[in-house]
């Protein structure tokens, strides 16, 4: 059985570690010292899933942190070392769907009250009737969606309610975004975990809105000395040393990566001119990126140095194809695209592309093109190395890390180079050869089942098993 003695000791005297699922004591005495153990197998681990829940209620929401938590998920269950249970501090009748939809019990294994449930699933509706209104920019619906908005957040305020009994039971709580819900903070034994992606918005808080601190000093509030953190980077292991005061030893790196059977070079010539034209992306090169559409993207960068290159009869038969939702909704790229009107039509946006049809549009690129002033990892780059694709990116924090000289880096505000690089790599064919063959190899260095190895290393080391 999983003995859990409340009097179990921090420190065990030198030689000896405390092990999860079993206890120890020892005293000395004129008997000697005696010690019992009793172990368990599986360690016992909570995993917030409500990131998991938006994905599966929203396609667009598949984003890189999305795509981590469903390989943390993936993982741990496919590891056969973990019993795992779920909670859902966001998205609850999403996350409920998403256990049914991989054939888990959500009754069983996801920790919610039916009430709790029914709003999450009332919350959803409401937010789809947002979702689908948000073209419409006049007055009255904006207000509409305003109060829609006030409903759902009073409606989902519940989400984050959990059973301390099952708390209690735990080994690990792992959440691979959100801050610890309040019932989670009060179990001092449970060892708890935070999956840190960047600090971006604390180091340049402009590019973000105003509603981001307050998430930031959440997370910060729970880097504390008796809890643990992943780091998908050792630029964000060293931001997250600076920022808090969680010691060096509770802070792990445990590197993304991309899906294989997701991105992968695609050799099919027909099958990319196929996805291509339902995509409306025409039979011509063009350089690719793909993101969301946040500032520190630095698309208007991209977008003046692609504009400078068609308006000078530089790129003659070259598109920019950006794929990412919503690139309307970003005002200094709208602007970007008013200077240069010859380039308006080459740069084609066809916003959200599905998993299953992107390494055709990778593959099919000329290059990939990252100019980010800031990543926590840097995704995209490493699934378009992983298809074989030549890659332009900017060199700045956790960037260099992934791509290594497997491709092209860059200042992310020096146009001149920029448009130097892509030229370059639009009229060289060996030096794309070269930089397609060091993007395959470079790629072979992530892994997630690497991911999961760092990850079950940090567990067993919070527990004293290593």
């Amino acid at each position: 059985k999983n003995c859990r003695p409340t009097w179990r000791k921090k420190s065990w005297p030198s030689g000896e570690k405390s092990r999860a699922g079993e206890f120890r004591f020892s005293f000395a005495g004129f008997y000697g010292t005696i010690r019992a153990e009793v172990q368990t197998s599986r360690l016992k681990v909570i995993l917030d899933i409500g990131f998991l829940g938006h994905a599966h209620d929203e396609r667009s929401a598949r984003r890189g942190a999305q795509r981590v938590a469903g390989n943390l998920f993936a993982g741990l269950r496919a590891s056969g070392t973990c019993d795992l249970s779920f909670v859902a501090t966001s998205h609850l009748a999403g996350a409920f769907d998403f256990l049914a939809a991989q054939k888990i019990s959500p009754v069983e294994k996801l920790q919610c009250g039916k009430f709790q449930l029914q709003r999450s699933r009332f919350a959803r509706g409401l937010r789809e009737k947002v979702l689908r209104s948000l073209p419409d920019r006049r007055l009255p619906v904006r207000a509409w969606r305003r109060l829609l908005s006030e409903i759902i957040r009073a409606a989902t305020a519940g989400e984050a309610q959990l059973d301390d009994a099952m708390l209690a039971g735990a080994d690990i709580y792992h959440t691979p975004h959100t801050p610890f819900p309040a019932a989670v903070r009060r179990h001092p034994r449970l060892k708890k975990f935070i999956t840190l992606h960047d600090f971006i918005p604390l180091k340049t808080p402009g590019y973000f809105p105003g509603n981001t601190r307050p998430f930031m000093d959440a997370v910060l509030e729970c880097l504390t000395p008796e809890n643990f953190a992943f780091c998908v980077s050792e630029v964000t292991r060293a931001d997250a040393l600076n920022f808090s005061k969680i010691p060096p030893e509770h802070v792990f790196v445990a590197p993304l990566a991309a899906d294989k059977n997701l991105f992968y070079p695609e050799s099919d010539v027909e099958k990319v001119a196929s996805v291509c034209r339902r995509l409306a992306i025409p039979p011509e090169p063009y350089f690719l990126a793909l993101s969301a559409q946040d500032r520190h993207k630095n698309y208007p960068h991209l977008i003046r140095c692609f504009g400078q290159l068609v308006e000078s009869g530089e790129l003659t038969d070259t598109n920019l194809v950006i794929v990412g939702p919503n690139p309307d909704q970003n005002t200094e790229v709208v602007e970007a695209l008013a200077k240069f009107p010859r380039a308006r039509a080459r740069v084609l946006v066809p916003g959200y592309v599905a998993d299953e049809d992107l390494a055709s549009v990778y593959s099919g690129a000329t290059a990939f093109l990252f100019p980010s002033l800031a990543e926590g990892f840097g995704i995209p780059p490493l699934e378009a190395m992983q298809c074989g694709t030549p890659v332009i990116a900017s060199n700045t924090t956790s960037i260099p890390e992934v791509v290594g000289d497997a491709g092209i880096l860059l200042c992310p505000t020096d146009e001149d180079s920029w448009c130097q690089a892509m030229l370059q790599i639009n009229r060289e064919s060996t030096l794309r050869t070269q930089l397609r063959q060091k993007s395959l190899e470079r790629s072979k260095l992530f892994s997630w089942e690497r991911f999961i190895a760092e990850t079950l290393r940090g567990y067993r080391t919070a527990i004293g098993l290593t």
